[in-house]
């Protein structure tokens, strides 16, 4: 049995009376579940996500345990608006570069890769929980992110193949092995980056022209 729910009142102590208030407690309830998700999404990679309780994420933020529950139902829906939310922005970036008709293949498959990068440089903390965390989520939500995953990885290899038909890569590229050659580039450097080593930009940079000379690529 879950905790009993506190109001939404009694969470931020707000009194309503007005539609003034309503919309004052709505932006405030927003604010709130933003900061709850982010003070989970650093204790998910400080300590892990198994090793993160419910009182440890109400401590973090200040909130009695049953006010905790008024925004969300289980730990698991905080791991699963961090995976859903990176999963969505790569993919979102990804279909935006294949959208892009008026450059080159590769020049989209380049582009995609500097978007991806620039973005994990400036979200280290939310995509190390991604990639170490997204498997514990469980039933229909980890079908979900699989089923997606295979999706963005199909998507990724299809870009490679209009490089390759373009003939702006050798046409005996691996398509399989580069993409995922091209996510360990993109992906890993979360195990490493910090921001006080060099610029987000400076590192999408180096890493875009690294993938533009390991395809052989015609720019």
């Amino acid at each position: 049995m879950s905790p009993q729910k506190t109001s939404p009142a009694d969470a931020d102590n707000t009194t309503l009376g007005s539609s003034k208030g309503r919309e004052l407690r709505t932006r405030r309830g927003a604010e709130r579940a933003k900061q709850i998700l982010s003070v989970a999404e650093t204790l998910f990679h400080k300590q892990g996500y198994a090793q993160t309780s419910m009182d440890d994420i109400a401590r973090a933020t200040g909130l009695l345990k049953g006010s905790l529950y008024y925004y969300l139902d289980t730990k698991e829906d905080l791991l699963y608006s961090v995976v859903q939310d990176v999963h969505e922005v790569s993919h979102a970036q990804l279909e935006a570069a294949r959208a892009r008709t008026d450059l080159s293949a590769t020049a989209r498959l380049l582009h995609f890769v500097k978007e991806q990068v620039l973005y994990n440089a400036r979200n280290v903390t939310r995509v190390a929980v991604y990639h170490h965390e997204w498997h514990r989520l469980e039933g229909d939500r980890l079908k979900e992110v699989r089923a997606g995953r295979q999706a963005y990885n199909a998507d990724l290899m299809a870009l490679i193949d209009e490089a390759k038909d373009a003939g702006e890569i050798p046409a005996d590229t691996d398509t399989a092995l580069s993409a995922n050659t091209i996510l360990a580039v993109i992906c890993w450097p979360y195990t490493w980056y910090r921001s006080t080593s060099m610029p987000p930009q400076r590192l999408a940079d180096f890493c875009t022209d690294f993938v533009s000379a390991a395809m052989g690529a015609k720019r």
